[in-house]
């Protein structure tokens, strides 16, 4: 029998209620290995209450929420890259990282270095050219602090050993920009707690976006698309759900809907699952999502989803088989959303849970345990 491993897992903030969080607790409530938590910013009414089960470690007392959203990447970067903690008692350093995490790998040791990577930070990367074009401030800072943070990320990947990610689109990125060697990246399906859920026949004439509340997971374009559609005429309505993360993006969402627009904002996962169960379809538009569990949280319910064609949710959507995959275009969405509207189309599409039904906690765990075994 394998022997348990002891683990820190370091994880840059702990503040919202996301797909990242969901995989940090099905880590922490399911593995074998003894496992503490080690991070800079533990907001515990912003994120799930079961983290105050589990060991966790703040290492600096300090408010980043005061800070802007650059600020506070710049101060937290800093934060990382120059604290220094004994984890001589431990057999493995786990990297939990969209991004700024692996720079904590710099100064800090266990006898093996894994980052269970999300992401590349997206705005130094991906979304950099997204980002550039929001603003003056960010057209004229970005291009410097991206060149700096390039060049410490190439150094903090060379004291990585080993790379875990939950698509192939994000081991694809470590190839695209160099940093990393995708021989030492290793891929586990991403967990979906399937707990209590049950494919649902009933739907009630709704199509559901459920994703935190920031600009680059596009519900503004949802909403435009919804409108355009004119399927409001027809009895339809947009719900929107989700943690709020961006107030004022949140509030320009709110300014752009009209009465058939509805909003659910920080709901309870009991909530959650009963719109999952009622929806008639869903729809996720993110700029280039990393892995996207929203669409496999659909199938599993038996609802069928138009997403874009971007990042990861195209290992899961098959255009015409168990939804639809559109450019991020408000025609070519409102489109989509018409086509899933036509009870023939909808009659036709394979949107059962066999497909989601692969990505289990059970799967993700038996793989992760076994990968840390092996690596360490």
């Amino acid at each position: 029998m394998n022997m348990v491993k002891k683990i820190a897992l370091f994880v840059p903030w702990i503040k919202s209620k996301g797909g990242m969080e969901r995989v940090e607790l099905n880590i922490l409530k399911n593995s074998r290995h003894k496992i503490d938590v080690y991070t800079f910013d533990y907001e515990k009414e912003k994120t799930f209450s079961d983290f105050e089960k589990f060991n966790i470690i703040r290492l600096k007392n300090r408010e980043y929420r005061k800070y802007s959203t650059v600020m506070r990447g710049i101060v937290l970067g800093m934060d990382i890259l120059f604290t220094k903690v004994d984890l001589s008692k431990y057999d493995v350093l786990l990297i939990s990282t969209s991004g700024i995490a692996e720079l904590f790998a710099i100064r800090n040791h266990a006898k093996v270095n894994i980052a269970f990577t999300h992401t590349q930070l997206r705005i130094a990367h991906e979304f950099y050219d997204y980002y550039r074009k929001k603003s003056l401030l960010y057209k004229i800072l970005l291009p410097p602090i991206v060149f700096i943070y390039k060049r410490i990320e190439k150094i903090a990947w060379k004291h990585i050993d080993y790379s875990i990610v939950q698509s192939e689109e994000v081991k694809d990125r470590f190839r695209r920009h160099g940093t990393f060697s995708t021989e030492r990246v290793f891929k586990v399906s991403p967990p979906l707690d399937l707990s209590g859920v049950k494919i649902s026949k009933k739907t009630k004439k709704f199509f559901l976006y459920n994703s935190r509340f920031t600009d680059y997971k596009r519900q503004d374009l949802a909403i435009e698309a919804f409108k355009r559609s004119g399927l409001q005429k027809n009895g339809f309505k947009l719900v929107l759900s989700g943690f709020i993360e961006d107030e004022k993006y949140f509030k320009k969402l709110k300014k752009a809907a009209n009465k058939y627009i509805v909003f659910k904002p920080n709901i309870s996962e009991k909530e959650l699952k009963q719109l999952y169960r009622d929806c008639y379809a869903t729809v996720f538009l993110a700029v280039n999502e990393d892995t996207g569990l929203v669409p496999l949280e659909s199938l599993a319910y038996g609802k069928p989803v138009i997403t874009v064609n971007e990042g990861g949710p195209k290992e899961f959507i098959t255009n015409g088989y168990n939804g639809f995959v559109v450019n991020a275009d408000v025609n070519a969405v409102a489109d989509a959303m018409i086509r899933m509207a036509d009870k023939r189309i909808y009659s036709s599409l394979k949107y059962g849970a066999e497909h989601s039904t692969r990505y289990t906690v059970e799967a993700f765990i038996k793989k992760f345990d076994e990968l840390i075994d092996a690596l360490s």
